[in-house]
């Protein structure tokens, strides 16, 4: 399946795991990494500028973070 929205997920497991069911351009976070990669907080906000982005975390404590970190940092669509 051809997705042609980035997808944002939180380790490399995630994108391991994506990567056999879906054709997408897929993104890590690399867990709480993220708070400390401007590079990488930059692509995701580049990204979501052009068009939109799937962002997946998971629902536990750590992935409610990640997914409000990223969510304040890009504009709103």
């Amino acid at each position: 399946m051809v997705i042609k929205y980035p997808i944002i997920v939180e380790g490399k497991y995630d994108k391991i795991k994506l990567d056999s069911i879906v054709s997408a351009k897929i993104i890590t976070t690399d867990g709480f990494g993220i708070f400390n990669d401007k590079e990488k907080l930059h692509l995701i906000r580049a990204l979501s500028e052009k068009s939109k982005i799937i962002l997946l975390t998971d629902s536990d404590g750590g992935g409610h973070l990640i997914r409000s970190y990223i969510k304040t940092a890009i504009p709103a669509n």
